[in-house]
């Protein structure tokens, strides 16, 4: 539910927990794709409250040693997807999919950042510092003309 803004996903919880409405029912009724969207959701808010909820600004950067622990945790079979999700206050369980998916193709490779990734960020810094670069000097250009 990415695309829906915090305030319709609490609507949407809160409707579902407070009556006897279906996640079958909520997803025709607010034209949501999947029943799987509400029930992450849900899952979400009970765990973490209106955080689990809160639309993000930034994706979240995970360590390597976290992801191998997460994939462990899962490989091993102690826990769900889900219950793995709600344990480590991660919003959404398919991240954990995808991990484990990486793993087991490339082993930890997988799981590493990916090199455009690494020179995406990279590339960003250096346009914002180049940015900040030109400001500074429009504004002593503008301090010696005065």
């Amino acid at each position: 539910m990415a695309k829906y803004s915090t305030e319709f996903k609490m609507k949407v919880v809160k409707e579902y927990l407070e009556t006897n409405i279906s996640y079958k029912n909520l997803t025709y009724k607010y034209s949501i794709p999947n029943k799987s969207i509400i029930i992450t959701r849900v899952n979400a808010y009970k765990t973490q409250g209106y955080e689990g909820l809160k639309v993000k600004r930034k994706n979240t950067q995970y360590t390597l040693e976290f992801k191998l622990n997460v994939v462990n945790l899962y490989l091993r079979g102690e826990m769900s997807y889900q219950s793995l999700a709600n344990e480590l206050k991660i919003n959404n369980p398919s991240i954990i999919v995808r991990w484990v998916n990486a793993f087991r193709e490339k082993d930890i490779e997988g799981l590493k950042p990916k090199k455009e990734e690494v020179f995406k960020n990279a590339k960003v810094r250096k346009n914002l510092k180049d940015t900040k670069v030109e400001r500074n000097s429009l504004t002593q250009a503008q301090l010696k003309k005065r």
